[in-house]
Formats: C-alpha cells, structure tokens, sequence
C-alpha cells in the first residue's frame, strides 16, 4: 500500500522551523563554538608584554640620546657610525703607548634602537700615578664619546702608589649610532628585563 500524502501549511511550516533550527544547531556546533574557543585560547598578554618592553625601550634610548648630546655638547666627543671599532682600537693603541704594558679586550657591540654601546675592558701597568692618571684624562676626553667605569688603581705589588708602577684596569663604553651605518653585522640586540622595564615604566609614570 502506498503511503503518501501531500502536507499541510502547518507541517510545512514546522519542517520550515525545524530545517531552520538543525542548521542553527550546526552552525553554532561546527562554526560558532570552535571560533569562540580559538578566541578564548588566544591570550593577549604576551603581546602586551612585547608592547610593554617596546614602550619602554623606547623612553629607554631616548633617555640614553638626550644624555649623549648633554656629553656631546660638553665637548667631551662624538657619536660616530656604526662600526667604529677599528678608529677605537686606534684611540686606545695611541692612548695607551704610553703604558709599560696593557691588553684590550672588545666585547660584543650591543644596540638598543639606533643606538649602539661598545663596552672594552682594559688592564694596563703604567710608570707612575701621574701617567696612569694622564692615561685615563686622555681616554675620557677622546675624540669618540665614550664613558669610562670600574676603574681599579693600585701599587703594583702593593708598593707606594707615590713612587711605583701602577696596575690599572677599567671599562670603557664607546657610543656608537646606526644612523649612517653601512652594517649592522656582528651586533647583539639588547632586550630590556622585567626589573628594567618595571623601573623605567615607574621613573616615566606608566604605572598603574
């Protein structure tokens, strides 16, 4: 027997209904759900974090660029491009020629922005105090803006300081920008910690 009929408006519409709500039921099971928990799993804060270290980096070398022109216009030299190692070994072959002994050790240029710090650690033996002193006045004021830290001086083999030889030793930090630079080969990008960042964002009152 053949089972057949044709339907009503009102089944009609209730397949209508119900065809409308399986394709509901689909979307929101198979398009709605999964996007929603990509969206949860998505967590933002490691790009704050990222944004945070930039926001701070910059305040970071701006800080350090203001200071540089201050040292700039003391006359106590100049910034120059990126690399200048080579006139900087020359400096301080030339400064210290007149030491009875010393070594150089360069370390890896490091850049922050546009800005590029060359750190040189040296230890050196000179005649007398005097010289050792002169060694250090002529290195502060040369030519290349540099800053000079940790500087050590004692008698060698603890003598008098007035009359014997003096052992020294010191870092000095060249400052170099990677405006005009025809490289950047060799250099390290410096990323600011969490301490530097906390203390930067509180001396610029980004704190909540």
């Amino acid at each position: 027997m053949k089972l057949s009929r044709e339907f009503t408006k009102k089944e009609m519409v209730l397949l209508i209904i119900l065809a409308a709500l399986l394709l509901g039921l689909v979307y929101w099971r198979f398009v709605y759900v999964p996007t929603q928990d990509k969206i949860k799993a998505y967590d933002t804060s490691e790009l704050e974090i990222l944004y945070q270290a930039e926001e701070v980096r910059a305040l970071k070398i701006q800080s350090m660029r203001d200071q540089m022109e201050e040292e700039a216009e003391s006359g106590r030299g100049l910034i120059q491009p990126y690399s200048n190692q080579k006139n900087e070994l020359n400096t301080l072959n030339q400064i210290f020629s007149s030491a009875d002994e010393f070594k150089i050790s360069f370390k890896t240029p490091v850049a922050e922005g546009d800005l590029v710090r060359r750190s040189v650690e040296i230890v050196f033996t000179a005649k007398s105090y005097e010289d050792a002193e002169k060694i250090v006045s002529d290195l502060d004021s040369c030519d290349s803006l540099c800053l000079i830290s940790d500087l050590k001086m004692k008698a060698e083999d603890n003598g008098d300081v007035a009359s014997g030889r003096i052992q020294g030793s010191l870092t000095v930090t060249f400052y170099e920008t990677l405006y005009g630079a025809n490289t950047t080969e060799g250099l390290e990008i410096a990323k600011p910690s969490e301490a530097e960042i906390e203390a930067l964002r509180a001396q610029a009152g980004l704190t909540e």
